[in-house]
């Protein structure tokens, strides 16, 4: 029978200072994996002066580089933060700062299923900057973006931390407002109307807004492309009827508050004094 050469474990010692001292190993690396091997976000280090050319090769798209002289937990943190900043960059746009349009489709989804589940209305807003795109071709597109910046940095401190303040287009936004009836969203789409308005004088350029706003009803079991489409035809009816103005549905009262005939009549004889106290008065006039 032939005899297989058994190798030793890779000792501990090849291994950075920097490494042993930020993980404490100790023992073999074979050790450790036969301990760590099961257990979730644990990590295999391999000195790399012990590896051939085709395993070091095979290994590189999985693996981190470090100095002898680096400290390992130093370097992770890093990445975790790079990695933080890469998940922000899937769901923000860069410019702004607000959520984009990837994040936005994929919340109101999920606004619509907790409307339906809980019975509460939220509302949607649509905002579409009137002679944007002149700004950009008479000013440069360096302008339009100082605008933008300036406009969408101070809106963002006018919406409740639940609200979800979304750019939808070169110049089209998106507002999402949990929990909101239209009576309270048209509010928020004033707001957002005004300062718009206030942030272009100030940079001295011709922008307004045309803005559309409904409420999601959970009873009208919308999807959302169709909620969606909803909200943009009121967008586009406010573009199409002059520019630089809020298209809402017609807001329904509650029926409860609704004045009774019985309250109507109490009201009128209240301040509606009766003939014969009329007469009384001119007569001690008299």
């Amino acid at each position: 029978m032939k005899t297989v050469k058994k190798t030793a474990p890779r000792s501990c010692s090849t291994i950075p200072r920097g490494v042993k001292k930020s993980i404490g190993i100790k023992g073999s690396i074979a050790d450790t994996v036969s301990t760590n091997e099961d257990k979730p976000g644990r990590y295999l280090l391999v000195a790399a002066d012990d590896l051939s050319p085709d395993e070091r090769a095979r290994l590189a798209p999985y693996a981190v580089s470090l100095g002898a002289d680096e400290d390992i937990l130093d370097h992770l943190s890093r990445l975790e933060k790079e990695n933080r900043h890469l998940k922000s960059l899937n769901v923000t746009d860069e410019l702004t700062g607000l959520y984009n349009k990837r994040f936005f489709n994929r919340q109101l989804t999920v606004e619509i299923a907790r409307s339906q589940r809980t019975g509460d209305p939220f509302c949607l807003i649509f905002i579409d900057l009137d002679n944007f795109k002149t700004v950009n071709d008479t000013l440069g597109h360096i302008r339009g973006d100082q605008f933008l910046v300036k406009m969408c940095r101070q809106t963002k401190t006018k919406i409740r931390p639940t609200d979800f303040a979304c750019r939808f287009g070169g110049d089209e936004f998106a507002l999402i407002l949990p929990a909101t009836s239209l009576r309270d969203g048209l509010k928020v789409a004033e707001r957002w109307h005004t300062h718009i308005l206030q942030v272009a004088a100030e940079m001295h350029l011709p922008v307004s807004s045309s803005i559309g706003v409904d409420e999601f009803n959970p009873s009208a079991r919308l999807a959302p492309g169709e909620f969606v489409d909803r909200v943009d035809k009121l967008l586009y009816k406010a573009k199409k009827t002059g520019k630089s103005k809020i298209v809402h549905p017609e807001i329904e009262f509650p029926e409860s508050m609704a004045v009774s005939w019985a309250e109507k009549d109490v009201l009128y004889h209240i301040f509606q004094p009766s003939t014969k106290k009329g007469h009384s008065r001119r007569a001690n006039r008299e």
